[in-house]
């Protein structure tokens, strides 16, 4: 997969099927790797938390969502497909259940678990979990338990769903020493998984207009993320543009 710079940060330019594929590979060699996704918001918490941006630049896989395919095409280096966290999440599930993989599923509350544990176990009856665990702990023993439990458990993929920076912090932290093959922050994707929470629809998707569904759902929760980061990211955009038109023009006169 070619990989390309965008504001600073290595994105990998990849369509579904591809990450899916790194997934299989990482699996087969039991080799840790880590999935970092990456959009506007994502990109606003990196320019405040140096942590963060340090784990995205390291992630052994940078899944693009749709505000920065949008802003790469701008800059005219374009990314095959956008991917959104959520789909790549769904996707992994009936393909996890064909290939025997075992998932291990971290993060959300108690009551989300609970039935997005359910739901799976009707809804594709052959997969095998490696086991489920809220993200509500909060002692040092209990975080060690919840560690102990995955090592034991010997998952081929464990998704956290903690919310970003929280989620990325676990995985950072963790995943050498639970030696995990593939590991992914999901934010709130569990929720949808669970089916508590209403996915994007269709009409949305690849039209830039995610954010806005949203935040009509959830206005609250969302207003600053979107409010707030998107006009940010595209000033972000704009910037670099302009930097690299200006940059381009300069050699020209230099010439």
């Amino acid at each position: 997969m070619e990989r390309i710079n965008f504001l600073g940060c290595m994105v990998d330019s990849l369509e579904m099927q591809d990450a899916l594929n790194w997934m299989d590979g990482r699996i087969k060699e039991h080799n840790p790797g880590s999935i970092a996704v990456v959009n506007a918001n994502k990109y606003w918490c990196m320019s405040k938390d140096k942590r963060l941006q340090q784990f995205v630049q390291n992630a052994d896989l940078v899944i693009p969502e749709w505000a920065v395919v949008w802003g790469a095409a701008r800059l005219g280096t374009a990314l095959k497909s956008y991917v959104p966290g959520v789909a790549l999440l769904q996707a992994t599930i009936p393909w996890a259940a064909l290939k025997g993989y075992r998932p291990y599923f971290l993060g959300a509350k108690p009551e989300i678990v609970d039935v997005l544990s359910a739901r799976l176990k009707s809804d594709f009856p052959s997969l095998k979990p490696a086991g489920f665990h809220h993200g509500y702990f909060k002692t040092e023993k209990e975080d060690q338990l919840v560690k102990d439990e995955i090592r034991n458990s010997n998952p081929d993929i464990v998704f956290v769903a903690m919310g970003s920076p929280k989620q990325e912090y676990w995985i950072d932290d963790n995943l050498r020493d639970l030696k995990i093959p593939v590991s992914m922050g999901v934010g709130g994707s569990f929720d949808v998984l669970a089916g508590v929470k209403r996915d994007t629809p269709s009409w949305c998707r690849g039209n830039g207009l995610e954010w806005l569904y949203r935040l009509s759902q959830e206005p609250k929760a969302y207003w600053k993320r979107y409010l707030i980061c998107n006009p940010w990211f595209v000033w972000q955009v704009i910037t670099a543009y302009v930097h690299s038109s200006f940059s381009h023009w300069n050699r020209g006169q230099i010439v």
